[in-house]
């Protein structure tokens, strides 16, 4: 089985702030092409036939590769439709390390999920294809919200340097839970109006969330 790729690390073993010789850089950089390009047909093809229906043998007639190279990139057609994991995962820590922990820890929340929430926006296209068949889908739902006690762990731990602990307290995981539950409220309202952009739906489901806590 194909385990995740960390983004910090290339498939020739060299970190990303050491310097590369060019040829190398151009490989990973053809390699990167193809194996987007493989998942951008996958996507397409689970959204015109549903998951369920599209094997791997289509996916790789449509991309015009071996199923060899298929294997080479993802682990399975569910790997392919997650592919998007260690992206996910490295931006969740860069979206933390620019926060000002000398804001109040609501405001720290928010400046996370509005930033999150910008990257988002440059996933639009793929995020609601997924969006659209996950739900339809309880494998991959239940991989969905795996992923997403993920993000949340990896945030605490963010947070957690961010202010100096050696590991999460029990602060710094309340904080992550928040930032995870305000990104879902922000994801619902985005399906129910696609257009909005996503960093202004963050903003009010904080502000609603705020009114909701003074009520009680």
């Amino acid at each position: 089985m194909r385990t995740r790729q960390d983004p910090g690390v290339c498939d020739d073993r060299h970190t990303l702030d050491e310097p590369r010789p060019d040829y190398l850089r151009e490989r990973s950089r053809r390699r990167e092409e193809s194996r987007q390009r493989v998942e951008t047909v996958a996507l397409d093809l689970f959204t015109e036939r549903g998951f369920d229906e599209v094997t791997v043998e289509q996916v790789c007639a449509r991309a015009g590769i071996a199923t060899a190279t298929f294997y080479r990139y993802f682990g399975s057609k569910e790997d392919v439709f997650f592919g998007y994991e260690p992206l996910f995962l490295h931006q969740v820590a860069r979206c933390a390390e620019q926060i000002d922990v000398t804001d109040p820890p609501v405001q720290q929340v928010l400046r996370f999920v509005e930033r999150f929430a910008e990257f988002l926006e440059t996933q639009r296209d793929s995020l609601a294809q997924r969006d659209r068949l996950v739900r339809r889908v309880p494998n991959l739902w239940a991989r969905t919200l795996a992923n997403q006690k993920e993000w949340e762990d990896t945030l605490a731990a963010a947070l957690a340097s961010q202010r100096g602990h050696d590991r999460p307290d029990s602060d710094d995981e309340l904080d992550a839970s928040l930032c995870l539950l305000v990104l879902r409220g922000t994801l619902r309202a985005w399906r129910a109006n696609p257009r909005a952009p996503l960093a202004q739906g963050a903003t009010r489901v904080v502000n609603r969330l705020g009114h909701r806590l003074q009520e009680a």
